[in-house]
């Protein structure tokens, strides 16, 4: 299906649905809640980084490692929230084709963008094999710590409007709260090696991800 084309008929026939049985709006609620929930989120993320701190060694990082992963995150975080709170041109979400990309694609993107790169200099603490899952768990634990009221100000800004796809809208939620999560813990986590950055970084999204799904889809 083309990306301008118009939707399906069982997504009319849903949204109609929708439509008689949930009340009206008042004009540009959506775009209310997106400017509330932004500026929430951003007062969230700096909240964070003000509590957590900035890494020790990040003097010693390597200039072109540093700012590639930074700007890969950064680029996954902003597009995957985008593509997730987009109202369309129907008002009933982002095309299915752009959402699949994004909830498919992105976490392979990501995964091998920390594999392939880690920021990490002389000073960088570098776990050995065997402790990797325990040093990694802090650090997951903290993702989904940034991440989930990130979920829930999503859920906000979508909150009883009419999506055609609402399970991978919900994935691409999670996984962009997921991101905004990386990204801060990239900016604040002293331990280097790509499998620290995969179990203790990257992996979170998953059940994040599973969680967005759930939560859009439950509410139908």
């Amino acid at each position: 299906m083309r990306l301008l084309e118009r939707p399906s008929a069982a997504a009319r026939d849903r949204f109609l649905q929708a439509a008689a049985s949930q009340p009206a709006f008042p004009p540009r609620t959506w775009i209310r809640r997106l400017v509330r929930g932004g500026l929430g989120a951003l007062a969230w993320l700096v909240s964070m980084v003000s509590v957590l701190g900035i890494r020790p060694d990040w003097h010693d990082l390597p200039a072109l490692s540093l700012v590639t992963t930074v700007v890969g995150l950064l680029a996954a975080a902003l597009i995957s929230s985008l593509l997730a709170l987009a109202r369309g041109r129907s008002m009933v979400g982002t095309a299915t084709e752009l959402l699949s990309v994004a909830a498919w694609g992105t976490p392979l993107l990501l995964f091998l963008l920390v594999a392939g790169m880690d920021p990490h200099g002389p000073s960088t603490l570098v776990p050995a094999p065997g402790i990797q899952l325990l040093r990694a768990w802090p650090c997951a634990a903290l993702v989904t710590l940034v991440a989930l009221p990130l979920v829930g100000i999503g859920l906000y800004v979508l909150r009883g409007l009419f999506l055609s796809r609402p399970g991978l809208v919900g994935a691409c939620l999670g996984l962009a709260a997921a991101t905004w999560g990386h990204l801060l813990l990239r900016v604040h986590c002293p331990i280097g090696g790509a499998g620290h950055g995969i179990l203790g970084h990257l992996l979170p999204s998953l059940p994040l991800m599973a969680l967005g799904a759930w939560a859009l889809r439950r509410r139908r």
